[in-house]
């Protein structure tokens, strides 16, 4: 059995709805978990409209409670934090809430806009907190977690044959491993198989990291930082290394993201993108006219390569 999971709101959903077609056409009679970080009545219905085996888990009120996050984090860096969210906004108030954050750091302006930094940083780490919950209601079966942005296009059964409890995908290209521009592993796609012990023994390690981990993108770097203390060596397509996370062993294997996890899309014609198995539309390709465009593409080569005969 194969279980999917995702996460996503209403500004996810067109991918959502697409990802969920994709897999169905893959994997008809897989179970999906779909983690609600803001989903309205409408999307929900048309979801669970698309097969009998999706199930919608309510994470709100998980994403609104920022104490944990709160509590493990320095004055310093909340003061980072609501700097650089603060920086990825736009129009005049961007200008105000600068001179508000730098000038009066007290304020309500500022406590407003940190609550909102601190939040998105709690949704970014929920999604440990939401694959743990998964692995929970698949005990025992294979989870795959897919960002709602990262579509399957092609059959993945083969990832499991090599028997890695955990599969994730590296980075191709010169490795980063620099503080704050940490470019090594992409968490938008992991592959769980049916260990569940092994399974929860990572995730679990995974979130303390993630917790002290005072970098960008803190659950993805935070993988990186995890495995690097066995050592960098280990960072290498196609191995496998077993390691002990909470006195657990789990094998760890490592995958290309341009086979299982292609985001690599900017500047290149998409003629040029690789015949990977999952697509991953990052940045602006998640503008509905851009990701449509792209999709279409995608799928009409699909069908002309598997037109041709063997």
């Amino acid at each position: 059995m194969l279980n999917f999971m995702m996460i996503g709101d209403a500004n996810y959903f067109h991918m959502m709805r697409e990802n969920v077609q994709q897999i169905i056409s893959i994997y008809p009679d897989s179970r999906i978990f779909i983690f609600d970080y803001g989903l309205n009545r409408e999307n929900k219905e048309i979801l669970t409209a698309s097969s009998g085996r999706i199930e919608i888990i309510d994470w709100q009120s998980q994403l609104d409670d920022i104490s944990i996050i709160k509590r493990n984090l320095s004055e310093d860096l909340k003061r980072k934090l609501t700097m650089g969210y603060n920086a990825r906004r736009t129009g005049f108030l961007k200008r105000v809430r600068k001179f508000f954050i730098k000038r009066f750091p007290e304020s309500g302006v500022v406590q407003k806009v940190e609550y909102a930094a601190l939040r998105f940083e709690n949704l970014l780490l929920q999604k440990i907190k939401c694959m743990q919950h998964a692995s929970h209601l698949c005990a025992g079966e294979k989870l795959i977690y897919l960002d709602s942005d990262a579509l399957l296009f092609k059959p993945i059964d083969d990832v499991f044959e090599a028997e890695a409890d955990i599969n994730i995908t590296l980075i191709d290209g010169l490795p980063c491993w620099d503080i704050n521009n940490c470019s090594i592993v992409n968490s938008g796609v992991i592959f769980f198989n049916a260990n569940t012990e092994a399974r929860n023994a990572f995730l679990g390690e995974w979130w303390e990291q993630a917790l002290v981990t005072d970098e960008w993108l803190r659950e993805q770097t935070a993988i990186t930082r995890l495995l690097e203390k066995e050592s960098r060596a280990i960072f290498e397509i196609e191995r496998s290394t077993a390691l002990s996370f909470g006195g657990v062993e789990t094998k760890v294997r490592f995958l290309s993201c341009n086979e299982f996890n292609f985001f690599q899309m900017e500047n290149r014609e998409f003629d040029s993108f690789p015949d990977a198995r999952i697509f991953h539309f990052t940045d602006r390709r998640q503008e509905k006219d851009l990701f449509n465009e792209i999709l279409s593409h995608l799928r009409n080569r699909q069908t002309k390569l598997l037109s041709v005969p063997a």
